[in-house]
């Protein structure tokens, strides 16, 4: 009996490792995904808060900077497109841009989906993203549901 038992053994190591690796890969991944949800919330957050500050305060300037002349009476008031402050600081870069976009995917995902968003006002599309990361960034209320 004790030779039947050995051959046995033998013949299952094999399906006991690949349980055991299984069931250790599970638990990294768990292990992984609660450390990436920890990382998030504990430096993700924040950071959204700061960078909905920052983009809230680049769409104030833009706005002002936009609104000035009109206020001032020198002229009517016209709103500064994403893609003249993005050619008025590198005017190379968006047409290499548009050329990098085009040759790496479809033409017409620059024209159909990148354009549209650049031609928007400056404040209007940072306002947009700071809003954006603001909520996503918020605190959570702790909620208790012990409480009477």
């Amino acid at each position: 009996m004790g030779l039947l038992q050995d051959f046995l053994a033998v013949l299952v190591w094999p399906i006991r490792l690949v349980y055991w690796l299984l069931i250790f890969l599970v638990r990294a991944v768990i292990w992984t995904a609660k450390a990436t949800f920890n990382l998030i919330v504990g430096i993700g957050l924040p950071a959204l808060r700061f960078l909905a500050f920052v983009f809230i305060l680049v769409a104030t300037i833009a706005l002002v900077a936009d609104a000035t002349p009109a206020f001032d009476g020198f002229g009517p008031y016209k709103p500064t497109l994403l893609v003249e402050h993005w050619a008025a600081l590198a005017p190379k870069s968006v047409a290499a841009a548009e050329q990098a976009v085009s040759s790496a995917t479809h033409p017409l995902l620059w024209k159909i989906v990148i354009a549209p968003i650049i031609n928007l006002p400056t404040y209007l599309l940072f306002g947009a993203l700071g809003i954006l990361a603001a909520m996503t960034g918020q605190r959570r209320e702790q909620l208790n549901v012990f409480a009477n």
